[in-house]
């Protein structure tokens, strides 16, 4: 799908962009990695960049236009986040200190990549800027303060770059994967109790959603693919890869109890739909 396209992923270290850069690297896509760290894929040339710093990112852009000449697409999967804020309980300066990291990251470093590469992307009049966002880009997560002002910003960054670079033919657009679990955020989402092994935020989040399972790294890879394809007319829009998340209100209350009830009951759930609602 994307055979002839060059690449740049900044942040592909992460877990997200590690899997998208290993999945098109296969397809032999011409790919550039920026970031801290370099990806765990071989023979993928790794650019250092810090997307907190203007001229970090400003060289490591001139690099990657070097190597790659042409560039098709630029996607930022670069991002942090935090570990549940409490405003009453927890020290002013500590809170204020991590709103002002997480922000950095999230929205000044994508303010960053935006504004490096449209320049150049502009110039060719031609490319596509894609940036990681979230379901914090629309709804709240709690305790979440600093991480859903971030992607909240992202999504209003997405939409007015959008604007001012459509007649030059670089389109800006978000995807926006639902829960994935992670090495990283394992401990968030597992635990004892009722739950059966789910913490009350994991069982809080399946609730709300349709298919009650967690995001893949497959499938937000291959929305991801779809995404960086060749289209006309795609810009200014986040693409929600969550099973619905976004959409549900009350439905499924039977999903929703098996949730609580346990990952055994869900299961169970899943196995008796299988047996009443067969396929070919």
């Amino acid at each position: 799908m994307l055979k002839g396209n060059n690449l740049v992923l900044i942040g592909a270290s992460s877990t997200i962009g590690g899997h998208f850069l290993k999945e098109v690297n296969k397809q032999g896509v011409r790919c550039v990695a920026i970031g801290r760290r370099p990806p765990r894929v071989p023979d993928v040339p790794h650019i250092e960049g810090d997307v907190t710093s203007l001229s970090s990112l400003t060289a490591a852009a001139a690099d990657a236009f070097r190597l790659l000449g042409r560039v098709d697409t630029v996607l930022n999967f670069s991002g942090t986040h935090h570990k549940p804020m409490d405003l009453v309980k927890d020290n002013p300066v500590d809170l204020m200190r991590e709103f002002e990291r997480v922000v950095q990251v999230n929205l000044t470093g994508a303010f960053l990549i935006t504004a490096v590469f449209s320049r150049r992307l502009v110039a060719q009049r031609h490319g596509h800027l894609i940036h990681l966002c979230s379901n914090a880009s629309r709804l709240s997560l709690y305790g979440s303060y600093a991480y859903n002002a971030s992607k909240h910003g992202l999504e209003g960054l997405i939409k007015t770059a959008a604007a001012q670079l459509a007649p030059f033919g670089v389109r800006v657009n978000g995807i926006a994967p639902g829960t994935v679990e992670t090495d990283l955020n394992r401990q968030l989402l597992r635990g004892e109790g009722k739950a059966g092994g789910l913490s009350a935020r994991a069982a809080s989040i399946l609730a709300h959603t349709p298919t009650k399972r967690f995001a893949t790294l497959e499938g937000i890879t291959e929305t991801v693919i779809a995404m960086c394809a060749p289209q006309r007319h795609l810009t200014g829009n986040i693409v929600f890869c969550d099973d619905g998340y976004n959409v549900e209100g009350h439905s499924w209350p039977e999903g929703n109890r098996a949730v609580y009830d346990g990952a055994d009951a869900l299961d169970a759930l899943y196995s008796r739909l299988e047996k009443e609602y067969p396929h070919d």
